[in-house]
């Protein structure tokens, strides 16, 4: 059995946003290790983020970054807007544009299957990925992501 790595969110977001520039997984690690980003920031979703402190903060707590991308990671802690970067940095989907926020929910997100079950492995210590059935013209289902928090108010 694979043990998934938990990134702290300003890392895994670090690494997500990396991988945005459409560079292979060893050109994003070299980067963050070398903490030379010059190859990336003009193809990156967010060029404004603090990528540098961040780098740096992976290497003072001893990230082994061919180890995350061997046996993949999970977020330890997701909010609502770390939720919303990695829709949008990992998937490509914008708030109100490809799903609404009702709550701490995030609804009718349509997802492929694989992408499904690619996102309830990155988050599924604080978020549940219910699939309501509905299925979009181009075969996708739609989702809701609902933090269990909410859940248990109920």
């Amino acid at each position: 059995m694979t043990i998934r790595i938990q990134l702290p969110l300003p890392l895994a977001l670090l690494f997500e946003n990396l991988r945005t520039s459409g560079e292979p997984d060893e050109v994003v690690i070299a980067s963050i290790q070398n903490k030379d980003f010059s190859a990336l920031l003009d193809h990156i979703a967010e060029p404004a983020m603090d990528i540098t402190d961040r780098a740096e903060l992976a290497e003072e707590l001893h990230i082994d970054w061919s180890l995350v991308v061997r046996n993949g990671y999970e977020f330890g802690f997701l909010h609502t807007n770390g939720l919303k970067k990695l829709l949008r940095f990992r998937f490509h989907r914008i708030e109100n544009r490809d799903y609404v926020q009702e709550g701490l929910s995030l609804q009718q997100l349509a997802l492929s299957g694989e992408e499904i079950a690619t996102l309830q492995t990155l988050i599924h210590r604080q978020w549940n990925v219910i699939e309501k059935g509905t299925v979009t013209e181009n075969g996708k289902v739609r989702v809701t992501l609902q933090n269990k928090s909410e859940e248990l108010a109920k």
